[in-house]
Protein backbone atom coordinates (compact mmCIF):
# COMPACT_ATOMS: atom_id res chain seq x y z
CA UNK A 1 0.00 0.00 0.00
CA UNK A 2 3.16 2.76 0.65
CA UNK A 3 3.57 2.41 -3.31
CA UNK A 4 0.29 3.55 -3.87
CA UNK A 5 -0.17 6.52 -6.29
CA UNK A 6 -2.17 9.10 -4.55
CA UNK A 7 -5.73 10.77 -5.50
CA UNK A 8 -5.78 14.59 -6.16
CA UNK A 9 -9.24 14.49 -4.32
CA UNK A 10 -7.58 14.33 -1.25
CA UNK A 11 -4.72 17.06 -1.48
CA UNK A 12 -5.41 20.31 0.50
CA UNK A 13 -3.24 23.55 1.72
CA UNK A 14 -3.09 24.31 5.47
CA UNK A 15 -1.58 27.61 7.93
CA UNK A 16 -1.82 25.73 11.31
CA UNK A 17 -5.27 24.39 12.25
CA UNK A 18 -6.78 26.18 9.46
CA UNK A 19 -7.64 25.24 5.55
CA UNK A 20 -6.73 28.05 2.94
CA UNK A 21 -9.99 27.30 1.56
CA UNK A 22 -10.38 26.70 -2.28
CA UNK A 23 -7.20 25.47 -3.23
CA UNK A 24 -7.32 23.17 -6.12
CA UNK A 25 -3.48 23.02 -7.26
CA UNK A 26 -0.54 22.41 -5.30
CA UNK A 27 3.18 22.31 -6.64
CA UNK A 28 6.76 22.40 -5.21
CA UNK A 29 10.34 21.62 -5.84
CA UNK A 30 13.00 23.09 -8.02
CA UNK A 31 15.59 23.42 -5.56
CA UNK A 32 19.41 24.03 -7.06
CA UNK A 33 23.06 24.30 -6.06
CA UNK A 34 25.64 26.68 -7.92
CA UNK A 35 28.11 25.50 -9.84
CA UNK A 36 31.15 27.25 -9.30
CA UNK A 37 33.85 27.36 -11.90
CA UNK A 38 37.13 25.30 -10.88
CA UNK A 39 38.70 25.61 -14.18
CA UNK A 40 42.40 25.99 -14.25
CA UNK A 41 44.74 26.81 -17.04
CA UNK A 42 45.77 23.73 -18.87
CA UNK A 43 42.60 21.68 -17.97
CA UNK A 44 41.11 20.18 -21.13
CA UNK A 45 37.62 20.15 -19.44
CA UNK A 46 35.30 22.43 -17.39
CA UNK A 47 35.98 21.88 -13.56
CA UNK A 48 32.82 22.59 -11.42
CA UNK A 49 32.46 22.44 -7.66
CA UNK A 50 28.93 22.18 -6.11
CA UNK A 51 28.42 25.76 -3.97
CA UNK A 52 25.28 26.94 -1.95
CA UNK A 53 22.35 25.31 -2.55
CA UNK A 54 18.99 27.20 -3.19
CA UNK A 55 15.71 26.34 -1.67
CA UNK A 56 13.14 25.51 -4.87
CA UNK A 57 9.39 27.27 -5.08
CA UNK A 58 5.75 26.69 -4.11
CA UNK A 59 2.59 27.14 -6.35
CA UNK A 60 -0.66 26.70 -5.17
CA UNK A 61 -4.03 28.18 -6.71
CA UNK A 62 -7.58 27.52 -6.66
CA UNK A 63 -11.13 29.08 -6.34
CA UNK A 64 -10.74 32.80 -4.16
CA UNK A 65 -12.91 32.73 -1.51
CA UNK A 66 -13.54 36.71 0.01
CA UNK A 67 -14.28 35.78 3.53
CA UNK A 68 -11.44 32.97 4.24
CA UNK A 69 -9.24 34.89 6.64
CA UNK A 70 -7.46 32.34 8.40
CA UNK A 71 -6.13 31.05 5.42
CA UNK A 72 -5.94 32.76 2.30
CA UNK A 73 -5.64 36.72 3.99
CA UNK A 74 -3.04 35.00 5.95
CA UNK A 75 -0.76 33.98 2.86
CA UNK A 76 -1.80 36.92 1.32
CA UNK A 77 -0.53 39.12 4.66
CA UNK A 78 2.72 36.64 4.54
CA UNK A 79 3.66 38.50 1.25
CA UNK A 80 3.04 42.38 2.76
CA UNK A 81 4.72 41.52 6.41
CA UNK A 82 7.19 39.92 4.25
CA UNK A 83 6.93 37.25 6.86
CA UNK A 84 7.78 33.95 6.85
CA UNK A 85 5.60 31.39 6.57
CA UNK A 86 6.75 27.76 9.02
CA UNK A 87 3.54 25.84 9.62
CA UNK A 88 2.05 25.41 5.70
CA UNK A 89 0.93 21.74 4.93
CA UNK A 90 0.55 20.65 1.46
CA UNK A 91 -1.16 17.42 2.33
CA UNK A 92 -0.93 14.65 -0.40
CA UNK A 93 -3.44 12.85 1.12
CA UNK A 94 -5.42 12.78 4.93
CA UNK A 95 -2.34 12.07 6.92
CA UNK A 96 0.99 13.02 5.40
CA UNK A 97 2.29 16.38 4.19
CA UNK A 98 5.06 18.37 2.80
CA UNK A 99 5.59 20.84 4.87
CA UNK A 100 8.90 23.54 5.85
CA UNK A 101 11.77 21.31 7.67
CA UNK A 102 11.29 22.19 11.21
CA UNK A 103 14.67 20.00 12.51
CA UNK A 104 18.10 19.22 11.93
CA UNK A 105 17.79 15.70 11.80
CA UNK A 106 17.49 12.97 9.36
CA UNK A 107 14.01 11.92 7.94
CA UNK A 108 11.46 12.70 5.76
CA UNK A 109 13.18 12.51 2.66
CA UNK A 110 16.15 14.46 3.72
CA UNK A 111 19.94 13.71 5.74
CA UNK A 112 20.84 14.73 8.72
CA UNK A 113 21.81 18.84 8.78
CA UNK A 114 19.72 20.06 6.46
CA UNK A 115 18.55 23.74 8.01
CA UNK A 116 15.78 24.34 9.67
CA UNK A 117 13.47 26.05 6.82
CA UNK A 118 10.42 28.46 6.04
CA UNK A 119 8.74 29.99 2.88
CA UNK A 120 8.47 33.43 1.98
CA UNK A 121 5.08 34.53 -0.57
CA UNK A 122 7.57 36.38 -2.39
CA UNK A 123 5.31 37.55 -5.09
CA UNK A 124 2.23 39.52 -4.56
CA UNK A 125 -0.65 36.71 -4.77
CA UNK A 126 -2.74 37.51 -8.45
CA UNK A 127 -6.61 37.28 -7.99
CA UNK A 128 -8.04 36.91 -11.44
CA UNK A 129 -12.15 37.72 -12.20
CA UNK A 130 -13.70 36.20 -15.19
CA UNK A 131 -17.12 36.42 -16.00
CA UNK A 132 -17.68 32.81 -17.14
CA UNK A 133 -16.25 31.71 -14.21
CA UNK A 134 -15.71 31.90 -11.15
CA UNK A 135 -12.56 34.08 -9.60
CA UNK A 136 -9.30 32.53 -8.92
CA UNK A 137 -6.36 33.36 -6.77
CA UNK A 138 -2.66 31.94 -7.18
CA UNK A 139 0.16 32.42 -4.41
CA UNK A 140 4.05 31.71 -5.18
CA UNK A 141 6.81 31.22 -2.63
CA UNK A 142 10.59 30.69 -1.95
CA UNK A 143 11.16 27.57 0.23
CA UNK A 144 14.32 28.76 2.27
CA UNK A 145 15.83 25.25 2.95
CA UNK A 146 13.73 22.27 2.11
CA UNK A 147 10.49 21.08 2.59
CA UNK A 148 10.08 17.54 4.70
CA UNK A 149 7.61 14.80 4.12
CA UNK A 150 5.50 14.32 7.17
Amino acid sequence: MANESKKGITCKVTVGANNVLGMGVASFGGGSFELLDDTEFGDTYEQVLPGLIRGGTVDFSGKYKVDDTQGQDLIRGAFFYQSSLTDVRFYVDNTSYYTPNSTTAAGGGLPAAVPVSHILINEEPTTSLDMNGLAQVSFRGRIVGALRLI
